[in-house]
């Protein structure tokens, strides 16, 4: 806008100057030519009377000393030139067809403007008719305004130069001192606001910037807190997210698309604006965003990485054209787990249901039949039925009672504080039968302070796992239970230097019904549910489990509860 001002008043001082210098020219040569005319027939007039009077070489003589700008010249009555001033007469042509001339014979004078063709320059010419008809021409030249132009350019031009740079010195002061005021009231639009405009012309166009700035700002606020709020979402979300142009380039990605496609934990930057194959070139992937391109919604399945995914890709319309696909990706590995989970622990129970059930029917028909003679063989079979219901017995309560602590939600208010030191000495208390049979030692170590949490529970996971070190270790054998205080954590640790677990089987032993050595464990019993339920307490108690194992050098399972607040 400064520069526009700048050049706008260069280009009015220009015009101005030239527009100025023409109409004074123009003023200039009318105002001589009016002199000349008037100059020139004042002078005819004076001296034609004197013709009379004198003689012609007397006449010709005062026609020639006459001032040297007017030019004189005797004509006869046919046109023949009889004297000029300024030209030789045997050179000059018959002057009979001047319109000067012509006036002069008809009505005694006569006057032409016109350019000269002896002199060659713009002349006035005015005639008067002797007492004898012949003809007295007197003319003067005058400067015509081409002329006057032409001459005055240089002049013209260093007038103009002084005026350029007086005007570019005023215009950029006059520039600034007119846009002072509008560049503060501008700034002022942006802090708390003007009370009045500098011009009272602009106050309705300032009360429309304000009211237009604070229309963006709200809608700029609101696009913030929805960009804010989708980017929160998005990078919170388990599910993959990827939005694809239709070009096939990443538009956006959030963290867990990344570290699901990928592998790897990455940013974003690495793959906005970059083809969708450099995130993933699985077929499945490439088929359904190429479907979703077309047009049309598709979905598939691929395994990557040892884990399961489900990819749905969509369009992205707009006006009815398609312009991108929108791709969500979903981790289902956890979910296939569990199905298998479920399909296993179905078939395991069935399997654990009904090896004591085929055996209390096979003593029962036995019975029947009276394939039992002796009161001996009837007290050997009815201790096999008695068993077996009492192991059936044990196999529904555990799995009844891992079911319980799978589907009862935690719930804070009922959980209290649990000494662990008071409720490991009980355990080992009542264990201390099964110790001594199986000629193992128990000790407990440590004072922790108490943690929050179900007492029949973590009751029932201290006894499981002390139970199995009992189990599972070797006559002389021992158990420690070690109870540790750590930041934010109490640390349960049960230790035995038993038969330990192969190193192939450590990761499976927290599953329902999975035995490692199933020949020992039927030996020695048990549910083959233990474990498992030792997992579910700690889960439900919002700890963690870890394990080491050697084979043949026992074994250390260690769980981590949080603290009470």
């Amino acid at each position: 806008m400064k520069r526009r001002i700048y050049w706008v008043m260069l280009l009015l001082s220009a015009v101005g100057v030239v527009c100025a210098s023409i109409l004074t020219l123009g003023v200039t040569a009318s105002q001589s030519m009016k002199e000349a005319e008037k100059s020139v027939c004042q002078l005819t007039d004076s001296i034609c009377t004197s013709y009379d009077y004198m003689t012609l070489e007397e006449y010709k003589d005062v026609l020639l000393h006459l001032v040297d700008n007017t030019r004189a010249t005797l004509i006869t009555e046919d046109g023949t030139v009889l004297f000029d001033s300024n030209a030789s007469v045997a050179q000059m042509e018959n002057h009979l067809d001047r319109p000067e001339i012509q006036d002069a014979l008809k009505t005694g004078t006569g006057e032409d403007a016109r350019k000269s063709s002896t002199t060659q320059s713009r002349t006035y010419y005015y005639a008067v008719r002797l007492s004898d008809n012949c003809i007295l021409r007197l003319s003067r030249q005058y400067s015509s305004l081409h002329s006057m132009v032409l001459s005055s350019i240089p002049g013209i031009i260093v007038v103009m130069v002084v005026l350029f740079g007086l005007a570019f010195l005023l215009s950029r002061r006059l520039t600034m001192w007119m846009m002072r005021p509008v560049e503060q009231a501008v700034r002022a639009l942006d802090q708390a606001g003007m009370n009045s405009e500098p011009y009272a012309e602009l106050k309705p166009f300032f009360s429309h910037i304000r009211e237009q700035d604070q229309q963006i700002h709200d809608q700029e606020e609101i696009l913030r807190q929805e960009r804010e709020t989708l980017g929160i979402i998005a990078n919170n979300m388990r599910e993959g997210l990827l939005l694809i142009s239709k070009s096939g380039d990443v538009i956006s990605i959030n963290p867990s698309a990344i570290r699901m496609l990928t592998g790897r934990e990455a940013g974003p930057v690495e793959f906005v604006g970059r083809n969708y194959l450099i995130v993933n070139r699985t077929q499945e992937m490439h088929a359904c965003v190429k479907a979703a391109l077309a047009g049309e919604s598709e979905d598939a399945e691929f395994s990557m990485y040892g884990r399961v995914y489900h990819v749905y890709a969509s369009p992205m319309v707009r006006l009815a054209e398609v312009q991108g696909a929108v791709v969500i990706v979903l981790d289902e590995t956890q979910q296939r787990m569990a199905e298998r989970s479920r399909q296993e622990f179905s078939a395991n129970v069935s399997h654990e249901l009904k090896t004591p059930l085929t055996s209390i029917s096979g003593y029962a028909e036995m019975m029947e039949n009276g394939m039992v003679a002796s009161m001996e063989d009837i007290r050997t079979f009815s201790g096999s039925i008695h068993k077996e219901a009492l192991r059936l017995i044990a196999l529904i309560e555990d799995i009844i009672r891992l079911s319980r602590i799978e589907e009862e939600p935690r719930q804070e208010n009922l959980l209290e504080p649990v000494k662990m030191d008071d409720l490991c000495g009980a355990v080992l208390e009542s264990l201390e039968p099964v110790a001594q049979k199986a000629g193992v030692t128990m000790k407990l170590e440590g004072n922790v302070p108490a943690v929050l949490g179900e007492d029949s529970m973590l009751s029932e996971m201290v006894y499981n796992l002390c139970e199995n070190a009992i189990k599972y270790n070797r006559p002389g054998g021992s158990v420690w239970v070690r109870l540790e205080e750590q930041a934010e954590e109490i640390c349960l640790t049960v230790k035995d230097n038993g038969i330990g677990i192969p190193e192939d089987s450590q990761l499976r032993v927290f599953e329902r019904f999975y035995r490692v050595d199933k020949s020992r464990s039927k030996q020695i019993g048990g549910t083959g549910l233990g474990l498992s339920i030792v997992k579910h307490v700690v889960e439900f108690h919002q700890g963690r489990v870890e394990l080491e194992s050697a084979l043949g050098a026992g074994t250390e399972i260690r769980i981590f509860l949080p603290k009470q607040a």
